[in-house]
């Protein structure tokens, strides 16, 4: 049976960086899901508007969908994964056939949050990083990669994402299996011994 691994943790965390190292690690039979290409289509939100629209609620996310998607991983069917559009913010008209793997691993905010996704996964890690640090990350990201201006990622940080990251977020630190702290200067050898503890836990 399919092993689901959920990495969870803050907006600029390293949750991504670090699921790439554990599938790396794990070699041709591990896959990343990102649980940003679940986002709900702005197409089918009534008066959607980027600028005011929260995206770090877990509503946000189409998490039925997801679970659905992850029950047929875990049973070892394939699936088709929705492909999220991060600047246009809508679903791309293709979709990513996913199939067999012996290991999935998930990366996002919401998974310990959602109560849809409870009970799926075999191990649960939580990405710890400093307030300071996951803005000055997302400033580098959605500036150089999703086309936003430095005063829109700050806008966005201050109404929306550090509210959420305390209501929902935070608390799944509690939840995990573990916790892994991401420092100011980590780097690929950081995100490699991470997924090296990671893979360890998980035998």
């Amino acid at each position: 049976m399919t092993k689901l691994i959920a990495i969870t943790g803050g907006s600029g965390a390293g949750k991504t960086t670090v699921a790439r190292a554990v599938a790396r690690r794990l070699g041709a039979g591990a896959i990343v899901v990102a649980e940003d290409d679940y986002y709900r289509c702005a197409s089918t939100i009534p008066d959607f508007d980027a600028a005011t629209h929260n995206f770090d609620a877990p509503s946000a996310k189409e998490h039925t969908l997801l679970r659905d998607h992850l029950t047929l991983a875990k049973s070892g069917e394939a699936f088709d994964k929705p492909v999220y559009d991060l600047v246009t913010h809508r679903r791309k008209p293709e979709v990513e056939r996913i199939v067999h793997a012996d290991f999935v691993i998930i990366e996002g905010i919401h998974l310990l949050a959602a109560p849809e996704l409870n009970g799926l996964f075999d191990l649960t890690v939580f990405m710890h990083a400093d307030e300071a640090l996951r803005l000055g990350r997302r400033m580098i990201r959605d500036t150089e990669a999703r086309g936003r201006t430095p005063r829109s990622v700050m806008a966005q940080f201050f109404t929306h994402v550090r509210a959420m990251h305390a209501k929902h977020v935070e608390p799944q630190r509690a939840r995990a299996d573990m916790v892994i702290d991401c420092p100011y200067e980590a780097g690929p050898e950081h995100a490699d011994a991470s997924a090296a503890q990671i893979i360890e836990r998980l035998a």
